[in-house]
C-alpha cells in the first residue's frame, strides 16, 4: 500500500489522519508519515485496511469486532 492508497482508504472510511491513527492504535505522527510516504506501511496495517474495506465495515463496527475477542 502506498501513501495515495492509504489516504484513499482512510478517506473511504471517513477518517482523518488523526482518527485513523487512533483507530489503528498509532500515534498521529505515524499516520501522518504513512500519508506522506515517509514511512512504509506495515503489511498487517495494510491487510487490516483492505479487509475492513472489502467487508464494507465501518471503523466502529470493525473496532467492536476486534475488541470482543
Amino acid at each position: 500500500m502506498n501513501k495515495k492508497e492509504y489516504r484513499a482508504a482512510i478517506a473511504k472510511l471517513g477518517l482523518s489522519q488523526e482518527q485513523a491513527g487512533k483507530w489503528l492504535g498509532l500515534a498521529l505522527r505515524t499516520s501522518q508519515n504513512y500519508a506522506l510516504g515517509n514511512t512504509t506501511i506495515p503489511a498487517p496495517t495494510e491487510r487490516l485496511l483492505r479487509l475492513v474495506l472489502a467487508l464494507k465495515l465501518t471503523p466502529e463496527k470493525a473496532a467492536k469486532l476486534w475488541s470482543e475477542g
